[in-house]
């Protein structure tokens, strides 16, 4: 499976439809998520990905990806698919694909596609035991091939967070959280080392304040407190009405 390197043209439709073609050497890794890809040719030049206001999602595709005499196995191509928590099969083989058929670590669900005649899909899930509980696996889906991207990028999407659920799982002090969650969580250990450092700082002006005033008039020297005292007070303000809304993190 892992060794195509091309499939049917209504393949080629689907891969287009998943979302955009992109050249690995052109891209910004800080700007989009490469998933693990060689921007320089050992992953192959070209991917597709998608992405929306909030998210970006990667797809490692074995036809884009080269075959090596050296790797007879695809061992190449394995480290990055054997490694996702959800695998898109396209089988138009005419035989049926068994659970498990690529065998990784991560790979906790599987999306089946299989194409029917007048232009429709069977479209079905295979997870693994330990998932039944989060993942439906018992309702299969029939879908033209113009709705079939969409469908199957929200089934992967949906079952990649349910992947996620499931092996924070496996650790009760790791419990799973949404990005928006992860991002608030990164941005109050920002705001924290941030306080940190502007107290720090504070101390050690405040200190060398004092010791100037020591030589100057008694006049100078409550001025200079008042002005901190004031700076305090709006930053304690500010950190007090960012809490109201971040204390339950």
């Amino acid at each position: 499976i892992l060794a195509n390197e091309y499939g049917s043209f209504r393949y080629a439709q689907f891969l287009t439809g998943l979302g955009k073609l992109i050249y690995l050497k052109d891209c910004d890794p800080d700007q989009i998520f490469l998933g693990g890809l060689d921007q320089y040719g050992d992953d192959g030049q070209f991917t597709y990905c998608w992405h929306d206001d909030i998210m970006q999602a990667i797809f490692h595709i074995a036809t884009l990806m080269p075959n090596k005499d050296s790797d007879r196995g695809c061992c190449n191509k394995k480290r990055h698919i054997g490694n996702d928590f959800v695998i898109v099969v396209y089988n138009d083989s005419g035989e049926e694909y068994k659970l498990g058929t690529i065998k990784g670590q991560f790979n906790f669900v599987e999306v089946i596609i299989k194409p029917l005649d007048y232009e429709s899909n069977l479209v079905r899930l295979q997870c693994r035991k330990d998932l039944e509980g989060l993942v439906d696996t018992s309702v299969a889906k029939i879908v033209s091939d113009k709705n079939l991207p969409l469908l199957v990028r929200q089934m992967g999407l949906h079952a990649n967070m349910a992947s996620q659920v499931h092996q924070h799982q496996a650790n009760p002090s790791d419990t799973y959280a949404s990005k928006w969650l992860a991002r608030l969580r990164q941005i109050k250990r920002i705001r924290t080392k941030a306080q940190e450092e502007a107290q720090s700082h504070q101390s050690v002006g405040i200190s060398v304040s004092q010791q100037h005033s020591s030589v100057q008039s008694k006049t100078s020297h409550p001025q200079t407190l008042q002005v901190t005292g004031a700076e305090t007070g709006q930053r304690k303000r500010l950190v007090s009405t960012v809490d109201d809304f971040t204390d339950f993190v």
